[in-house]
């Protein structure tokens, strides 16, 4: 799974490196129609050779399963005292050891990431978090990154994964049933009855499935009903680079490549006064500035701060400071700086 197979081709990446206005018109044309490109290797990542290595892809494959018990059992274990906690708390400790295990992942392969834009956020406010989706490490990095009370809005059939799904299911995700829309509806009225009586952050891929080239698809809105029935604010997040770990795939066993990823975090949309009629409106509103902001990282004007070493092992198991607190991976000033 070498990085140059998933490049944007040289011809492609030359294109792409004008600068000044220029650089910036691109950008903004680009977010026009609806298109992102792939990953800009020569700008992005670690310097040096991007192969991937099989001894790592064993080593995460070992920390993946292997802390699923580890993890994953006394997780499971909370539901037992969801009469003496009550359920808010026992899913709210289900999403803190899903945050630990979504970090030892982040540290077994050797990913380090950065994070842009915290700034724009309100530490103690509820979001939803609408992201492209490009490979299986979108929802490590998602929840490494973003410190909120997070859940999912996700397939059913992961609900029935052993531990990872049982555990997925206790911490509150809104599951959806994609082939019966009367279910899907009554999943996402659940949903918003869920988060009024109980307030956290949704993480949100519109997409539908990861992209196979790179490219942000245009987003579906189904997911955005959610928000505009609860009354939250949408903030669109770019999260480039974690195509070049593995790619798309998840069904065979491919050497990754350890390398920089980047979290590009844009201001909250108010969907408040919104109807369901302005669904498609949001949708193309958010995925054009994921476009934007994906598009200002390929042409490397975002590097400036870049961490290059993954998350220090013991430092996954600390629970993470708000999000206007300095922490591993967090950069302020640059949104203002690059992308503002």
């Amino acid at each position: 799974c070498e990085v140059c197979r998933l490049g944007m081709g040289e011809e492609t990446v030359r294109s792409r490196q004008g600068e000044g206005k220029k650089a910036a018109d691109a950008a903004v044309q680009s977010s026009t129609n609806g298109r992102g490109g792939g990953d800009h290797v020569e700008n992005q990542g670690v310097a040096g050779d991007y192969k991937g290595s099989s001894i790592r892809a064993a080593w995460t494959l070992l920390n993946a399963i292997g802390w699923v018990p580890v993890i994953g059992i006394p997780c499971l274990s909370l539901g037992l005292l969801t009469p003496f906690l009550g359920l808010k708390k026992v899913q709210r400790l289900v999403w803190r050891t899903a945050t630990v295990y979504f970090r030892v992942v982040l540290w077994a392969t050797g990913i380090s990431y950065t994070v842009i834009g915290l700034e724009n956020l309100d530490p103690d406010a509820n979001y939803v978090f609408v992201c492209n989706h490009e490979s299986i490490y979108d929802i490590p990095i998602a929840f490494a990154a973003l410190p909120y009370w997070l859940i999912a809005i996700a397939k059913t059939v992961i609900a029935y994964f052993p531990f990872f799904g049982w555990a997925v299911a206790l911490g509150g995700t809104i599951f959806i049933t994609r082939s019966n829309h009367k279910r899907a509806v009554e999943s996402l009225d659940a949903g918003t009855r869920s988060l009024q009586e109980k307030p956290r952050s949704v993480l949100l891929f519109p997409e539908g499935t990861r992209s196979d080239d790179g490219v942000v698809r245009p987003f579906k809105k189904g997911g955005l009903v959610l928000a505009i029935q609860a009354g939250m604010q949408c903030v669109p997040v770019a999260l480039c680079g974690t195509r070049r770990i593995i790619g798309r795939s998840v069904d065979k066993f491919e050497p990754l490549v350890s390398c920089r990823v980047k979290v590009i975090i844009g201001k909250p949309i108010a969907t408040k006064g919104m109807s369901y009629d302005d669904r498609s409106e949001l949708a193309d509103r958010l995925q054009s500035e994921v476009v934007r902001m994906k598009n200002m990282w390929e042409k490397g004007v975002t590097n400036e701060s870049d961490v290059s070493t993954p998350e220090p092992f013991l430092n996954c198991w600390k629970p993470m400071p708000k999000a206007d607190k300095p922490w591993y991976g967090r950069v302020f000033g640059e949104y203002r700086k690059y992308l503002g």
